[in-house]
């Protein structure tokens, strides 16, 4: 499949089958993830891959009360360590690049996920407090919850239902 179909296939799963993932294809959506770019390679990124129940039933219940998280075999919750940015680039580095660099990582999990057949969804509403307090983190801010696993609806199907884009003319403006 060439990379815009992958684009185009890839789309926000909120249902998942009860099918564990093969380690192989985490270690591959982890390795895509830290092939992002960032800023002067600060890689400001650290991922913590969640199969256990009582954590993923922790994360719903006290900071990310979203139903569909349940059902996923599979949570990554995606961490930036801003210090990391702020060393070398100071307040644009801590506030922007960390962000920004942690982003392009995410997008690598959800694309090489949707490559290997797995549904993902891209959760940023959730307490980061509570998150924070559950990772046991001190210099880590969580950026985003990421469940992944077997779809229970092809994503390929055309009757499946994806928010329709922008034309590219509403979107672009060529200078």
């Amino acid at each position: 499949m060439n990379f815009i179909d992958l684009a185009k296939k890839r789309k926000s799963v909120r249902g998942f089958l009860d099918k564990e993932i093969p380690e192989e294809l985490i270690t591959e959506m982890l390795q895509a993830a830290i092939e992002a770019p960032s800023a002067g390679c600060c890689e400001p990124w650290h991922f913590f891959v969640i199969r256990d129940r009582a954590v993923i039933e922790r994360i719903h219940n006290e900071s990310c009360q979203q139903g569909f998280l349940l059902t996923a075999p599979l949570l990554i919750v995606v961490c930036t360590d801003v210090r990391r940015n702020e060393q070398h680039y100071g307040e644009r580095g801590r506030t922007l690049y960390a962000l920004q660099d942690t982003a392009a990582a995410i997008e690598n999990i959800l694309l090489c996920a949707a490559d290997n057949g797995l549904g993902s969804c891209w959760c940023g509403a959730f307490d980061e407090d509570a998150a924070s307090s559950i990772l046991g983190l001190d210099r880590m801010r969580p950026v985003a919850v990421l469940p992944i696993g077997y779809y229970e609806d092809d994503p390929l199907d055309e009757n499946a239902r994806k928010p329709e884009r922008w034309a590219l003319e509403e979107s672009v403006t060529f200078i």
